[in-house]
């Protein structure tokens, strides 16, 4: 029969803390955990885009758009969400992507900051993903025009993370009739 060691026992005590402290440490490669970032998965035309989550507020099913005249051909309208008038963008068209109209999967992203808020039409949302910073690599340098503005990078297996902070900031979405 073990004896069950006394808690004051001085050198059980320095034991216990050793192994805490090396337990706390960071062994190389721990620390991508910490450079991991949540993103939205989504289709625009064929191609798979995503959204950092932090700067996602809902995603919503587009059911009635109602068109805004005279605003540019890249705001789609408004919608509804609940008493609140959302306008949507259409990153097809902002992109100069080819057009594939809507379909019953088509859903609008919110994208919101302290200044600003809009919805993003999306033709499929894929899911949540999680994917490391070292896996973003730079835009491509054949990526040029409008695109390669809003770009944080793309990963190893084609997918293009926008960068929201800049959709946001962007005066190009503000819209004064």
């Amino acid at each position: 029969m073990n004896a069950k060691p006394s808690q004051s026992d001085p050198i059980t005590e320095e034991i216990l803390k050793t192994r805490a402290q090396k337990l706390a440490q960071l062994r190389p490669g721990d620390n991508k955990h910490f450079t991991r970032i949540t993103v939205v998965e989504f289709r625009i035309a064929h191609e798979i885009y995503a959204l950092e989550l932090k700067r996602i507020r809902i995603i919503h099913p587009l059911k009635i758009l109602t068109f805004i005249p005279g605003t540019p051909d890249f705001i789609r309208g408004v919608i509804n969400l609940r008493g609140e008038i959302i306008s949507v963008v259409d990153l097809k068209i902002f992109f100069d992507l080819p057009e594939k109209g809507f379909t019953n999967l088509s859903q609008v992203i919110i994208l919101t900051s302290d200044e600003m808020e809009f919805g993003i039409l999306a033709d499929e949302v894929l899911g949540v993903a999680e994917i490391s910073k070292d896996d973003i690599q730079p835009s491509l340098p054949t990526l040029t025009g409008i695109r390669a503005d809003y770009l944080k990078g793309v990963t190893g297996n084609g997918m293009v993370v926008l960068d929201a902070e800049k959709l946001l900031s962007d005066k190009k979405m503000c819209i004064n009739l």
